[in-house]
Formats: structure tokens, C-alpha cells, sequence
């Protein structure tokens, strides 16, 4: 299976906000945090373009075959209220439609993304996954991020 890994292009929004909504839906990945509503799906496909204006290679997709089958969203971080010595990128979301994973899409999303974060000067990157979501902690780890930070949470 050939994969192109490439910069989101417009026509691409409407594949992606349906991922995003796949995404968003599944407890194991996303806690339901962000429900997919009709107003929630708005507002991410205007962050999306807004982050994609920023630098177009910050939202990048995976295609096989012609079709968008995954992407990931990323932001070099320049709006840090405190002084750090890194320079911070931000992975906000990672996705690949079920009938394309465990063929190393994702693995090749992120690497690429990884280059992109370090040839505009990153040089620490975040990423978030709930605890229940083993595989996305597997690859995590195996590209090499680390456990840092555990978020608790509490409805009240």
C-alpha cells in the first residue's frame, strides 16, 4: 500500500471534520470530552484552517489511492504566556480511518510531523492520550516520547 503523507488541502476539510467526529465519539480515545455536535464541528473546521493558515504544514494528511485515510494536527507553539527554553509543538490530534490501521499510516503521520516540528526550530513536543487508549500509547512510546504528566479528572 502506497501512502502519501502531504499538507491539508481545502477539499480535504470535509473527511477530516468526519474523522475528527470518529475521533470524538469513541470514549476510549477522546473521554467524549468535545461532543461531535453540529456547533462543535464548526468550530473545529475554523480552528483547523485558522492553525492551517498559520503554517499549512501543520495539518497534514495521509492519502492512499486518492483518498484521505488519516492525518494529524500539530501547532508550534508561539503564544506560551512563561519562558521556557524549548521551543513547544503541540499534537492535537492523530487519526487513521479503522480500515487502514496497524499498516504504519499513523507511524508515518507522525514521523513526518516530527520532521516538520524540527525543521521550524522545535524542540519539545506534547501529546495526550487517555490512558484506556493502548495503541496510540504504544506508538507514542515507540517513537520515543516519554510519560510526563497525568491530567486527573472529576465530573462534578
Amino acid at each position: 500500500m502506497e501512502v502519501l503523507i502531504r499538507p491539508m488541502r481545502p477539499g480535504d476539510l470535509d473527511a477530516l471534520v468526519e474523522f475528527w467526529a470518529d475521533m470524538s465519539d469513541d470514549p476510549v480515545v477522546s473521554g467524549r470530552i468535545y461532543p461531535p455536535t453540529e456547533e462543535n464541528k464548526r468550530k473545529w473546521c475554523s480552528w483547523v484552517l485558522k492553525v492551517r493558515e498559520e503554517d499549512e504544514h501543520q495539518v497534514l494528511v495521509a492519502e492512499s489511492n486518492g483518498q484521505v485515510i488519516g492525518y494529524i494536527l500539530f501547532r508550534i507553539r508561539t503564544d506560551l504566556p512563561l519562558w521556557s527554553p524549548h521551543k513547544m509543538a503541540t499534537i492535537y490530534d492523530l487519526y487513521v480511518r479503522p480500515d487502514f490501521r496497524r499498516k504504519g499510516v499513523a507511524t508515518e503521520l507522525l514521523a513526518r510531523a516530527l520532521e516538520v516540528m524540527r525543521s521550524r526550530g522545535a524542540t519539545l513536543v506534547m501529546i495526550t492520550a487517555l490512558v484506556a487508549n493502548e495503541p496510540a500509547l504504544r506508538l507514542y512510546r515507540k517513537m520515543g516520547f516519554r510519560d510526563f504528566r497525568l491530567t486527573l479528572v472529576k465530573e462534578l
